[in-house]
C-alpha cells in the first residue's frame, strides 16, 4: 500500500508538472505569435511608409533640390521605428544618410528604388534605403522560454512513461491519467489570424486602422467605405457614424469621381495595385489633393477588399521654411502634378519683370470620356500617356508643364512675347493631335480645346489665370472643340450665367419645380384632338416659367436631366389622368422626350412603374427621341429602345430630316411615327417659289418614306392654315404647332379638351 500511495503521489506531481508545462508552453507560443505580429507590423508600415515616401525624393532629385531631400528625410528619421535612413543619386552626387545614436549591428532594412517618368519611359534615378529594429533580442528571450517550457514537460512526460512501465495492468487509476492538452498553439495561432468579415478584416490590419498618422480605410467590392483609421477621420474632418458605409466616389471631387471608381475596378480585375493623385473632398467642404495607393486583400474564403493608403501631398513633400515644398510630380504622366503648377506659377509670376508677361494654357482632351468607354481605362491612361510623349517636344519649350487631373492639363509660358509662344505651342499641339495614337491593337484619335490667358493682361493673380484659361478652354469646347480661344473678359458674364442656370436646375430638383406644359397634336383632317407633348419647364417663385432653351443644354451636360425629367414624367401622367377624365376618353396619349442621357434601362423601368401607378396603358404614351439617340448607338440605348417596345410604348423620331443618317436608322429600329421638322413646314409658304418648292419636295419624300415603313405623321411647326392644308394634302395625318395652340399649363389644356 506505501509503494502505491507512493506512486499515487508520484504521478499527482508529475500531472501537475506537466500541466504547468503545458501553460507554459502555451504562453511561448502565443508571445511568439506577438513577437511575429509585431514584427509584421513594423515590416509593413515601413513598406507602406517606403512605398508612399520615395515618390517625393524623386522629384527632388531630378530637380536637384537637396534642401528639400534632406526636409523629407528628417521627417522620416523622426519616426519612431526607423533607426537609420540613407537616400541616394546613380550620379553620385547625392548621398545623404541620417542615422540614430543608439544604433547597433541587430537592424533591418528594406530597399526602394527612386524611379522618374521621363519622355522614352520611367528611370531608376536613384536608390532609398530605411533601416529599422528587428526585435532579435525579444526572439533569444522567446527561445529560452520555448526551451524551458520543453524541458518543463518533457521531464513530467518521461517520469509518466517510467510510471506506468512499473504498474500493473488495471492498477492505473482514472484519475491518475494526465488532462489533455489544450487546443494546439499553432491552430489557435492560424484562427487569430483569419477574417471573414469585414470588421474581422480590419482587425487583421489593426495596427493601420489604429493609427494616428496613417490615413487607411478598407473598402468593400461595392464601393463602400468599411472601415478607416483615426488619422483618416482626424485628417478628414468626418465623423465615423458618418462615413462608415458610404460610397467612397462620393468623397472625391468630381473630375477624379469616375477615374477612382475605373481604376478600383481594374486593380480587382486584374490584380494589380493602383496609386496615383486625386482630389478629396473633406467634411468643411474644402478640396485636398492627395496621393493613394490602394490594393485587394482577400479573406481566406475569398471574400474582397481594398486597402486604400492616402496622405496628403504637401504632407509628403515637406515643409521648409514654413513654406509648403509642393513640388511633386504625376504619378501617370510624369509631369508636374496641379499642387506643383500652382505652386511654381505664383513663384514665375512672382519673378517676372515689369516688362514680362506670364500665359497659362489649359488643355482639354475631347470627347475624353467616350475613350475609357468604349477601349477600357488602361487603354485610356495609355492615351494620357501617349499624348505626353507625342507632344514632349513642344511642352519642352515652356516654363511648367502640369496634368491637373483627368484629362486636363497645363502648361505656363513666361517672358515679353509669352503671349505669342503660348500661341505657338498651342498649335503645336493641335498638330500632334491630328494623326491617331496607337493604343495596343487600337488607333484612337483624339482632338484638344485649348484656352488661353495671360498675366497681368487679363488675370492678377495666378488663381485667376488658371481659371480664365479653363473657361476659355470650356468655350471652345462648347464650340466643338479642336482649337484655341483667348479668354474674354465677356466669358465670366458667361460663366456667372451658367452658375445661376445651374443654381436653378438644382433648386428646381430639390423643391420639385419641373412641371410639363401640354401642346396639343391635332388631326388635321377632323380638327380633333388626339394627344399632347409634355415639355419641361422650370417654374421658379421668383423668375417664373424658365423656357427649356435656357437650361436644357447645361441639365443634360451635369446629367442633372435625369432628376428633371422624372419629376417631368410622374406630373405628366397626372395630367393625362386629368385630361382624360375632363374628355370622357381613355384614347388621349402623351408624348414625351428622352434625351441620349435618359435612355437608360433604369429610366425604362421607372416609368413603366410610373403607368402601373397611375393605370395608364403603355400604348398611350409615346416616347420622342432624336437622331442624337440614334447616333449614340450602345448597348445601353439598345436595350432601352427594346424594353420600350416590350412595354407597347411608342416610339416617335423627332426632328427628322436634320441629320445625316435618318433613314439609315429607319432600316435599324422600329419607329411608330416621324415628326416632320418645322424647317420643313415653315418652308411650304417661304416667300422664295424655288424654296417653297424644294421644301414640299422634301415633305413629300418624307411621306412616302413614312408610308413604305408604315409610320404615322407629325408636321412640327404649323403656324397658319395654309401650311396645315398643304402637309394634310401631302399626306400628313396630324399636325402640332402655334396654329392650333401654343404649350399650355394643365389648367388651361383642361379647357381645350
Amino acid at each position: 500500500m506505501v509503494r502505491l500511495r507512493s506512486h499515487k503521489d508520484l504521478l499527482i506531481a508529475l500531472s501537475g508538472a506537466c500541466l504547468s508545462g503545458l501553460v507554459l508552453l502555451a504562453v511561448s507560443l502565443y508571445s511568439l505569435w506577438n513577437i511575429e505580429t509585431d514584427r509584421l507590423r513594423v515590416t509593413r508600415h515601413i513598406a507602406q511608409l517606403a512605398e508612399i515616401s520615395a515618390p517625393a525624393p524623386a522629384v527632388s532629385i531630378v530637380a536637384a533640390d537637396h534642401a528639400t531631400i534632406e526636409t523629407i528625410a528628417t521627417a522620416l528619421e523622426n519616426t519612431p521605428e526607423i533607426e537609420k535612413l540613407v537616400i541616394s543619386d546613380r550620379a553620385g552626387s547625392l548621398d545623404l544618410t541620417l542615422e540614430d545614436g543608439r544604433l547597433d549591428a541587430r537592424l533591418a532594412s528594406l530597399t526602394r528604388p527612386l524611379v522618374a517618368g521621363f519622355d522614352d519611359g520611367a528611370e531608376q534615378i536613384g536608390r532609398f534605403r530605411i533601416h529599422f529594429a528587428n526585435k532579435t533580442e525579444n526572439g533569444i528571450g522567446f527561445w529560452l522560454m520555448s526551451l524551458a517550457a520543453l524541458l518543463a514537460v518533457g521531464f513530467p512526460l518521461w517520469g509518466i512513461w517510467r510510471l506506468r512501465r512499473s504498474l500493473v495492468p488495471g492498477a492505473a487509476q482514472p484519475e491518475a491519467e494526465p488532462e489533455s492538452a489544450p487546443g494546439n498553439a499553432n491552430d489557435r495561432s492560424r484562427q487569430g489570424s483569419t477574417w471573414s468579415t469585414p470588421q474581422d478584416t480590419s482587425q487583421s490590419f489593426g495596427h493601420l486602422f489604429e493609427s494616428e498618422t496613417q490615413m487607411a480605410s478598407l473598402i468593400s467590392d461595392e464601393g463602400q467605405l468599411v472601415d478607416v483609421s483615426k488619422a483618416w477621420l482626424a485628417k478628414s474632418g468626418y465623423r465615423r457614424d458618418e462615413v462608415i458605409g458610404k460610397d467612397v466616389a462620393e468623397l472625391i471631387a468630381d473630375p477624379d469621381r469616375e477615374m477612382i471608381g475605373k481604376r478600383l475596378a481594374d486593380m480587382r480585375q486584374e490584380q494589380r495595385p493602383q496609386r496615383g493623385t486625386l482630389r478629396f473632398l473633406l467634411a468643411d467642404g474644402t478640396v485636398s489633393d492627395i496621393w493613394f495607393a490602394a490594393t485587394a486583400v482577400f479573406t481566406p474564403e475569398g471574400e474582397a477588399f481594398t486597402l486604400v493608403l492616402i496622405q496628403d501631398i504637401s504632407e509628403m513633400t515637406g515643409r521648409a521654411g514654413g513654406e509648403i515644398a509642393a513640388e511633386f510630380s504625376d504619378y501617370l504622366t510624369g509631369l508636374v502634378n496641379r499642387v506643383g503648377f500652382e505652386k511654381m506659377l505664383a513663384d514665375l509670376i512672382a519673378d517676372a519683370g515689369s516688362d514680362s508677361r506670364t500665359a497659362c494654357m489649359v488643355v482639354d482632351l475631347d470627347r475624353f470620356k467616350a475613350v475609357g468607354d468604349h477601349h477600357g481605362y488602361a487603354a485610356a491612361e495609355e492615351l494620357l500617356r501617349a499624348f505626353v510623349k507625342r507632344c514632349g517636344p513642344a511642352l519642352s519649350k515652356a516654363s511648367i508643364s502640369a496634368r491637373l487631373g483627368g484629362d486636363e492639363f497645363a502648361v505656363a509660358v513666361a517672358g515679353t512675347d509669352a503671349r505669342a509662344a503660348a500661341w505657338s505651342i498651342a498649335r503645336t499641339l493641335l498638330r500632334a493631335t491630328a494623326e491617331p495614337f496607337q493604343i495596343g491593337p487600337a488607333a484612337i484619335s483624339v482632338t484638344v480645346s485649348i484656352g488661353i490667358a495671360c498675366f497681368p493682361d487679363d488675370a492678377a493673380d495666378n488663381e485667376d489665370l488658371i481659371r480664365f484659361a479653363a473657361i476659355a478652354a470650356t468655350s471652345r469646347k462648347a464650340e466643338g472643340g479642336n482649337g484655341i480661344r483667348q479668354f474674354e473678359p465677356q466669358m465670366l458674364a458667361s460663366r456667372k450665367k451658367r452658375t445661376e442656370t445651374e443654381a436653378d436646375i438644382l433648386r428646381g430638383i430639390e423643391e420639385n419645380l419641373f412641371e410639363p406644359s401640354f401642346q396639343p397634336i391635332t388631326c388635321l383632317r377632323s380638327g380633333q384632338i388626339i394627344g399632347f407633348e409634355a415639355l419641361m419647364r422650370l417654374n421658379h417663385p421668383e423668375k417664373g416659367l424658365i423656357p427649356p432653351g435656357e437650361f436644357i443644354a447645361v441639365a443634360e451636360e451635369t446629367k442633372w436631366i435625369n432628376h428633371a425629367g422624372r419629376q417631368l414624367f410622374s406630373k405628366a401622367l397626372s395630367g393625362l389622368c386629368a385630361l382624360s377624365r375632363a374628355r370622357g376618353d381613355d384614347r388621349l396619349h402623351i408624348a414625351v422626350n428622352l434625351s441620349p442621357v435618359q435612355m437608360t434601362p433604369e429610366k425604362v423601368a421607372f416609368m413603366a412603374d410610373e403607368l402601373k401607378a397611375y393605370g395608364i396603358n403603355a400604348n398611350r404614351l409615346t416616347v420622342e427621341i432624336t437622331e442624337a439617340v440614334f447616333m449614340e448607338d450602345n448597348q445601353r440605348i439598345s436595350d432601352s429602345l427594346r424594353m420600350l417596345k416590350e412595354m407597347g410604348c411608342r416610339i416617335a423620331l423627332d426632328d427628322f430630316g436634320t441629320g445625316y443618317s435618318s433613314l439609315a436608322y429607319l432600316t435599324r429600329f422600329h419607329v411608330d411615327t416621324i415628326k416632320i421638322d418645322q424647317t420643313f413646314t415653315k418652308g411650304l409658304t417661304n416667300a422664295d417659289p424655288a424654296l417653297a418648292a424644294r421644301s414640299r419636295r422634301l415633305i413629300e419624300g418624307i411621306v412616302a418614306i413614312a408610308r413604305n415603313m408604315d409610320c404615322t405623321m407629325v408636321a412640327e411647326g404649323v403656324e397658319d392654315a395654309l401650311q396645315a392644308e398643304q402637309v394634310r394634302a401631302i399626306g400628313v395625318a396630324y399636325g402640332q404647332g402655334y396654329l392650333f395652340s401654343r404649350p399650355l399649363p394643365l389648367e388651361e389644356a383642361l379647357k381645350r379638351v
